[in-house]
């Protein structure tokens, strides 16, 4: 499981950093440095609280598909809350939650490739 959350956390990364700098105002060497500062250290900690929810979900017994994505946007609303002061509600909506689903359908995908069953 950490190898598929440390996979998912490498392609969000690298699938986040040049999107967000493109769609950011001024030019794309302007904001790629700032992006990926950022969203390393927001992927980073939502990795590390997403290895905890698949731990905490093989633990409980309720929809996992449905209780993992409640738990990843609720992670992208509690981290801005965290590090960021102001304008937290636009970094919510435009970065976190946008990212945070991305994670998670990367994730889910690399979720079914890792356990299909093996043709012998």
């Amino acid at each position: 499981m950490v190898k598929r959350k440390l996979l998912t956390a490498f392609i969000t990364l690298v699938l986040s950093v040049p999107l967000y700098s493109i769609i950011s105002k001024g030019t794309t060497s302007d904001y790629v440095g700032t992006y990926f500062v950022i969203l390393t250290t927001a992927i980073t900690c939502g990795t590390l609280l997403s290895v905890f929810i698949g731990y905490l979900e093989d633990k409980m017994n309720f929809h996992r598909f449905s209780l993992r994505f409640i738990l990843h946007i609720s992670i992208a609303l509690l981290l801005p809350a965290i590090f960021v002061k102001s304008s937290y509600f636009q970094i919510a909506i435009y970065l976190a939650i946008p990212v945070a689903v991305g994670y998670f359908i990367i994730d889910e995908v690399l979720r079914t490739m890792f356990n299909k069953p093996r043709k012998a």
